[in-house]
């Protein structure tokens, strides 16, 4: 992650072009790190800097690192944050769920609900030949792609870290729920919220206990625009794939990659209620912050007795595709970030993601876009972006106050990218 961005700024310095679109997928990608696993091919190794520049977008695979406990609540590194030791009270077991391959089971053992994560741990056992077909325990970057490396790219650097990485990249397991649920306009979807086919923010978590046991907890987060004004819903997987994936981030060839498709479906009832016996909302926030044809306001603040989670949502009125697309353009914002502080003036842990991009032209049509994409290469002026965000604190007694404050990236006259503060919120927890 640091050397793509290294290679992003010694672009930039040697007055290498790259097409902002690209750059911003690049660096919403990294901000994003550890919340979505990045899945991508590698057909053939880089041999120049704005060539690696653009296999990071498009093809090699790398992936987050995930750890989690065995008793006890997950640590989702995805997040940047733990979860409240309160995670065992709002447990609820499952029984009767579970998807049998073979001698291979997948068993839906817990769920946990609140204003936002619904979190699933699975027990699983695989079976000898499923283990050994996904390679589990044996190392991705085999040798004979190391000398494919070594024969194809200039890049020593690149060669010598795959090398020493060779025998710490290994297989480990993963579970591709809702695999190619494809709905309406081939749209593709992640989970099924009472039936209804969505698309949300998710994670993964995987530990391994043993050569064939491991255990899985799989994270939804789920809002008012999936589940409106409900507190027990159902969700549902099918389509459902074990498959190999590797126990860090680096490079390994695509071909490394299998998967095993599982006959079945888990079908669970969910209900946030308990959580919701314990959750504190606060929506009488009348603050916001302006920056350029930018205002960000915060809709409400959720105390959840595992986190507290902040809506933010930002408006950019006037937008154009140049002030969209052109650094140089006075209206130009960069990508958007929060650091958040308490009444001590100590940063608190937090992430940051984005949920919904929504543009209205001109005309009055409505796009929605990719989170963190520009969705579109057609010139225009006089649209409305609108944008929400959610940052996510992990839970911490004493805190009274809240201060939340906005960023934005900029280039400065150094050529490299800066983040920039743009005002404040002060939140109260007391109200």
């Amino acid at each position: 992650m640091k050397d793509i961005e290294k290679l992003l700024e010694k672009a930039r310095k040697q007055d290498i072009n790259i097409p902002l679109k690209i750059e911003h997928r690049i660096q919403y990608t990294l901000k994003n790190k550890n919340k979505n696993n990045w899945r991508y091919s590698m057909k053939k190794v880089v041999t120049a800097l704005v060539a690696t520049i653009i296999v990071f977008i498009g093809s090699i695979s790398v992936y987050a690192t995930f750890g989690g406990t065995i008793e006890g609540k997950p640590i989702i590194e995805w997040l940047g944050i733990k979860f409240s030791d309160k995670y065992e009270d709002y447990k609820i077991e499952v029984e009767g769920q579970e998807i049998i391959n073979g001698e291979t089971k997948i068993d839906l053992a817990s769920v946990v609900c609140d204003e936002g994560f619904t979190i699933l741990e699975f027990d699983i056992n695989v079976s000898k030949e499923d283990k050994e077909y996904l390679g589990l325990g044996e190392n991705m970057i085999t040798e004979e792609f190391l000398e494919q490396v070594k024969e194809e790219s200039r890049d020593t650097d690149l060669y010598k870290n795959m090398l020493k990485n060779k025998d710490i990249l290994k297989n480990t397991l993963g579970v591709d729920f809702n695999s190619e649920l494809i709905g309406p306009d081939d749209k593709l979807y992640n989970i099924l919220v009472d039936d209804k086919l969505c698309r949300v923010k998710k994670a993964q978590n995987t530990t391994k206990i043993s050569d064939y046991k491991y255990k899985v907890y799989q994270l939804y987060f789920l809002t008012e625009k999936e589940l409106g004004n409900k507190t027990d819903f159902k969700l549902t997987l099918k389509n459902n794939k074990l498959k190999n994936i590797p126990n860090g981030v680096g490079v390994f060839p695509y071909n490394s990659l299998k998967s095993i498709q599982l006959d079945g479906e888990i079908n669970v009832n969910v209900s946030k209620k308990k959580s919701l016996e314990n959750t504190k909302i606060n929506k009488d926030i009348n603050q916001k912050v302006e920056y350029k044809k930018m205002v960000q306001k915060i809709d409400r603040v959720t105390e959840t007795p595992l986190q507290t989670i902040i809506k933010v949502t930002s408006t950019i009125n006037d937008l154009s595709f140049y002030s969209l697309t052109h650094e140089q353009d006075e209206n130009y914002i960069g990508i958007q970030n929060f650091k958040v502080y308490d009444n001590n003036g100590n940063e608190i842990e937090s992430c940051t993601y984005e949920t919904e991009r929504k543009v209205t032209y001109e005309n009055g049509k409505v796009e929605e876009w990719a989170t963190g994409d520009i969705g579109t290469n057609i010139d225009f002026d006089n649209a409305k972006m609108e944008l929400t965000q959610y940052i996510i604190l992990e839970k911490k007694e004493n805190i009274n106050n809240l201060k939340i404050v906005p960023t934005v990236e900029k280039i400065n006259k150094e050529n490299t990218k800066e983040k920039i503060e743009i005002g404040e919120f002060n939140i109260d927890l007391k109200n």
